[in-house]
């Protein structure tokens, strides 16, 4: 399962397996079904080739007459057509490639008079899929700042001024969680630069013996919450699960929807983004934050449970970002696992490919967007992928319009030659549904043998 480029790449035939297996929306035989497949595996096409997907609409196992389907077919996640057909017509679109980025069509259920139609569980039923074409020539589209390692060497330094401090407040877990008996955890902040601490649970096999223990650190996605209790791992791992904000865990839902709705973390992701003539990257919100993932792994290494060898960063979407940053800029991270990352490829508009998640640059032609891109720069995955010495664990979904697959495979196409690399892509993902099959099951490989 080693990969150092596309040609030999094991994802491949991960992607393969899943495209045979889960081109259907499951739906009771009370709702329409929606069905999708594709002449094209998710990764192979190279430009000028064609892909032809098709789909249909049943309900009752017939043709479902008297619905509508809405198809649309997308070009590195911009409309290439759109429209409504007869729920009993199939729809078919050929589309040529024209160049490194991502096909894709997606299917919708509407009633006759154009309504979305929603399962038992109120959502919306849909389904899509599409190919990656010269996945391999798919780079970062602009240069890595010339003193992108000085300025993180130069932020690890005024991290080093802060001690490892750390309050532990023993924390009383849902006794119904996995392994909840196994465990004992605690409400932890450490201290940190950037004007925020880590704030986080942690979870500690009962009689843990000193170096005995893999440590895993969990980064979290975007949003505002509490952190996790992660208690699944049992006796197998030393697990520090963070908030991304530094702010306090266990709140009500309110406490963190105002923080969210209209406090100081409203649409933290943009901040200070306004007023680009005035930007410095230490302006950018994810400046604390990954002060924060660095400090997470700090206090992590300095407890006496861990064994010293196994420190692993795990997280979806932005948690995956962190994840990725967590692993270039500490050089003891063994194992990374980003689940569907966020915050990578910001300068895709140059290249005419929508950029990942928190989208800073949205337009080429924004008179701004070189003063944006010279500061958000310094939190790109993409330029901290080179860093990564570790084995790592990629996954994207080919109907993510949250962190594209793009996004996800400049980052792949980033990590240094020779590192143990895996992208896994879900051919009818999108970025709730998609996760890592594969690496969750080397993951509990590799903490099985070390716990025995």
């Amino acid at each position: 399962m080693r990969t150092t480029g596309f040609s030999r790449s094991f994802f491949g035939c991960t992607a393969g397996l899943l495209f045979a297996a889960a081109l259907f929306a499951a739906e009771p035989s009370s709702f329409p079904k929606l069905s999708i497949t594709s002449d094209r595996l998710s990764f192979n096409m190279k430009t000028g080739e064609t892909i032809t997907i098709s789909g249909e609409m049943t309900e009752d196992g017939k043709p479902a007459a008297g619905r509508l389907i809405h198809f649309a077919v997308y070009r590195n996640d911009r409309v290439l057509e759109h429209g409504y057909l007869p729920g009993d017509q199939k729809v078919v679109r050929t589309v040529k490639a024209e160049g490194p980025g991502t096909i894709t069509m997606r299917l919708r259920a509407f009633t006759a008079d154009k309504k979305p139609i929603q399962n038992e569980k109120k959502r919306a039923i849909w389904i899509g899929t599409g190919a990656l074409v010269d996945a391999e020539k798919i780079l970062p589209a602009a240069p890595r700042p010339a003193d992108f390692d000085e300025f993180w060497a130069a932020a690890r330094k005024k991290l080093d001024e802060v001690p490892v401090k750390a309050v532990e407040v023993p924390f009383a877990v849902n006794p119904k969680r996995p392994n909840a008996k196994l465990v004992d955890v605690y409400d932890v902040k450490v201290d940190c630069a950037g004007g925020a601490p880590v704030s986080a649970y942690l979870m500690v096999p009962k009689n843990a013996q000193p170096k005995s223990l893999p440590a895993i650190v969990y980064y979290d996605g975007a949003g505002v919450r509490s952190a996790a209790t992660i208690t699944g791992y049992g006796h197998r791992a030393l697990v520090l699960a963070t908030n991304a904000h530094g702010i306090e865990n266990g709140k009500p839902k309110e406490f963190y929807d105002d923080l969210w709705k209209k406090g100081r973390l409203k649409l933290y992701m943009w901040q200070n983004l306004d007023k680009p003539d005035e930007l410095t990257p230490e302006k950018i919100y994810f400046y604390g934050m990954y002060l924060r993932v660095m400090r997470a792994l700090d206090y992590i290494k300095s407890r006496p449970e861990w064994n010293g060898r196994d420190l692993i960063v795990i997280g979806p979407s932005q948690g995956g970002g962190q994840s990725i940053a967590a692993a270039a800029l500490d050089p003891q991270v063994s194992l990374c696992i980003a689940k569907v990352p966020a915050t990578g490829d910001h300068a895709a508009v140059l290249a005419g490919r929508a950029p990942g998640w928190p989208r800073f640059c949205k337009n080429a032609k924004d008179p701004n967007i070189q003063k944006v891109l010279k500061n958000v720069s310094y939190f790109d995955n993409v330029y901290f992928a080179p860093r990564i010495k570790c084995e790592t664990w990629l996954s994207t979904g080919m109907n993510d319009s949250t962190c594209v697959p793009t996004s996800v495979v400049a980052v792949f196409n980033s990590l240094p030659e020779g590192t143990v690399k895996h992208l896994y892509i879900a051919p009818t993902g999108d970025h709730l549904t998609t996760g890592n099959p594969p690496a969750d099951a080397a993951l509990n490989q590799l903490l099985k043998a070390r716990v025995k």
